[in-house]
This record gives structure tokens, sequence and C-alpha cells, in this order.
């Protein structure tokens, strides 16, 4: 009979090495999925006077502030002063210095945090009333896109299929200490900053979500920050992600007009779908499966360390896997091998036994030759004198040949009890 084969005992553990090495690589890639979703939708935060604003990017990625406001808007967010008068509310109060100073404070950090008080924007703009901070941001992931052009100029960005644009920021205007850009020889640039943040609203409204857009970069576009006579430019600042991904991340962005901090102005472009037959679904398959790849570069560019450990690890699970199968299945034939070998057949046992009722008889038969050699030397003249001689001789070969019938008759049981019970074990 065939005994269980069991694996070595070093499977167990192999088998949790594989699991948690498996398990490593599943956080690793819902991590890389969090951080995609993250810089490519909008955020926002808001807190009330007296509690803490705080804004937040994963790594590789800081913030890049969007709008803010400061006061007290038509919608109620924050309870008001039970000690303050009805009549003193105003609704429509409003801070002009909270978008620069959470530029100032904020933009181009990964975490930032500010305490909501009408200190930190300088006058209050409506005493008495409870007011609250709402921002909206963008994580700006580290390896991006930068595109400037001069004012009087058009402003074309483009991404290669299936991705589309997203913008974090656009400036329009003039910083310090930009002298190579955009030169003006009639001019001089002025002593200060003027900066229209703000531009990139117009920006988004144009190029989110969209694979070309074309900006004119003038005044009529865009307010002018500076003072006349000062040549200026817009500087933007994006990345292309795929199209697919966007989709998951916003998806009002194909069904609406506009996305939900960032107005896009424009319909989605429904024409491309709507020229494709509506029982074709391989354009879009064929995106998934670029966006696919297109992932899978991201995330070995962005973290070359990680993705070479993923394929080591995975190379070195293979091979013990690999070697684990081989391992056992040469000790399992080992020990089949050797229990045929043990076990005997009922052919085997008959073709011994034959041999051994051969040895037998040539035993015997040499027994008879050394009893006719002994009895050789009794002369023919001493038999006929000895009484019973040819009596004694037939009796004794007759209960040789009966002990020899039935030694036989009892191997033949033997075997056939062996064979029955090999028989009932399978």
């Amino acid at each position: 009979m065939t005994r269980p084969c069991h694996g070595p005992d070093f499977s167990h553990s192999l088998f949790y090495l594989t699991l948690l090495l498996w398990t490593r690589r599943m956080s690793g890639l819902a991590d890389f999925s969090n951080y995609l979703s993250r810089i490519i939708t909008s955020h926002s935060a808001q807190a009330c006077d007296g509690q803490p604003l705080r804004l937040h990017c994963p790594r590789h990625s800081t913030i890049s502030i969007q709008s803010a406001f400061y006061g007290s808007g038509g919608a109620r967010l924050c309870r008001p002063d039970p000690d303050t008068p009805l009549g003193a509310h105003n609704h429509s109060c409003s801070a002009l210095t909270a978008l620069q100073k959470l530029l100032s404070e904020c933009q181009s950090h990964r975490d930032c945090q500010l305490p909501v008080n009408h200190l930190l924007f300088g006058k209050d703009p409506c005493p008495g009333t409870t007011k609250y901070l709402h921002v909206d941001y963008k994580c700006k992931p580290t390896e991006h896109k930068r595109h400037v052009v001069c004012e009087g100029e058009t402003m074309v960005l483009r991404c290669k299929p299936p991705k589309v644009l997203n913008i974090y920021a656009a400036v329009y205007g003039r910083s310090l200490g930009q002298l190579d850009t955009c030169p003006s020889h009639l001019t001089r640039p002025p002593p200060f900053e003027c900066l229209n943040h703000e531009a990139v609203h117009l920006v988004s409204k144009s190029c989110y979500s969209k694979q070309k857009c074309t900006v004119a970069v003038s005044n009529q576009t865009f307010r002018d920050p500076c003072f006349p006579g000062t040549r200026k430019y817009l500087r933007v600042v994006y990345s292309c992600v795929p199209q697919s991904l966007l989709r998951e991340a916003d998806p009002n962005i194909f069904s609406s007009t506009s996305s939900p901090t960032v107005d896009t102005g424009k319909a989605p472009p429904a024409d491309l779908e709507e020229s494709l037959p509506k029982g074709s679904r391989r354009p879009e398959n064929s995106g998934a499966m670029m966006s696919s790849s297109l992932l899978t570069y991201a995330y070995i560019k962005e973290h070359p360390e990680m993705a070479a450990l993923l394929f080591t690890s995975s190379v070195c699970v293979g091979l013990m896997l690999t070697l684990l199968a081989v391992s056992v299945r040469v000790t399992c034939r080992g020990r089949q091998l050797g229990d045929q070998r043990l076990t005997p057949t009922p052919g085997s046992q008959a073709v011994n036994l034959q041999e051994e009722d051969s040895d037998e008889e040539d035993e015997e038969d040499d027994d008879d030759g050394e009893e006719g050699t002994e009895s050789s030397f009794i002369s023919a003249a001493e038999r006929k004198a000895m009484p019973g001689w040819e009596e004694v001789t037939y009796v004794s070969e007759a209960a040789e040949r009966a002990e020899r019938i039935e030694r036989r008759e009892m191997i033949i049981q033997e075997i056939w009890m062996n064979a029955y019970l090999n028989g009932s074990s399978c």
C-alpha cells in the first residue's frame, strides 16, 4: 500500500512568505492608486473662526492654491455667535487678501496649517460676524510640465492620446528676477511682483480634460495686474493624465459642463464618442489597455526602488515555488518506488514460491542422493539380510511425499490470501 506523501515542513513558511510579499505588493499598488487620485482631483478645505485649517498632499506632490475665500457668504456654514445681535450679521463680506495670504503661506508646501482668524488677513471685513475660510487646491506632482508664453502670443497645450490636460497653476503677469523671460527693450520691469493668480480659472476653463487647447495671452483675456507698458507673460503648470483615470476620479467632467471647483465652460468632447458606432467598444478597451501600461510605466518611473524590489521578490518567489514543486515530486516518487519494492505482488509471490519449491526439491534430491550414497555403502547382501528394509523404505518415501504435498497446499493458500488482501485494500 502506498503511503500519503507530505511536502517538506518549510512549505508552510514559504506560503506565508509568498502571502506577505503579495500583501505588500497589493498595498503598494493601492497606495499608488490613492496617490494618482489625489494628484488628479481638486480638493477643498474650510474652517470657521477659531478653528485650524489644514491642507495636506501626499508624498512627491505639493500644494497648489486655486482659490481662497475668507468672509461670510450666503450659505451659513458656521454657527453665529449668540451674543451678537441679528442686525449685525452681514452675509456679503470677504477679505481681498485671502488668496495672497494662502499663496504666501501654503503654496508649494506639502503640509500647511493655519489658524482661522481675521487678524491673519488684516482688517476685519465684517466685524461682529462669524466668518469662515474656504480654500480650493490641488496636489501638484513633483514631475510636471511648465509652459511660458509671452504677451501677444498664443499658448498651445497638447497631450498625446489617450491622455488629457490637467491644469495645476497659471499665473499672468511678471515676477521679480525674471529678466530673461519675455524681455522688453522699451520699458524697464517693475521693482515689484505683479501677478494675477486668478488666471488659473480661465486656463482651466479652456484646457481642463482636453487633449489640445489654445489660449490668447493678452490683457483682453486676463486682468492686467501690472503698470501700463509692462510686458507680461503667462506661466502654466500642467500634466498629462490618462483620460480613463480622470473620468474615474472626476466623473462629472464628461457628464456636466463644469467641474466641482473649476469651471470648464464647454461641454465634453462628445463628438469623438458619437462618431463611433454604438456597438463598438474597441477604442475604449484599447485606451484602457494603453492607460494601464502608462500607469505601470509611471509607477516604475516614480518608484524605481519599489519596482526593483517587486521584480526581484517575484523572481525569488517563482524560483522557490519551482524548487518546492521539484523537491515534493522527487520525494513522493522516491517513496512510491520504495513502497513498491517493499510490497510484493501476487505474481512475484508465486514466482518466489515456485523458486522455493524447486530449491526444496533440489535439496531433497540432494538429501536422497546423499542417503543413496550413504546407503550404497551397505551391500546388497546386508540389505536382504536386514528384516523389513523394503517396508521401511516404502513408508518413509510415502511420508515425505505426503509432507511435500501438504506444504504446497499451505503455500497455495497463503498466495490466495495475500492476493485477496491486496485486492480488498485497493
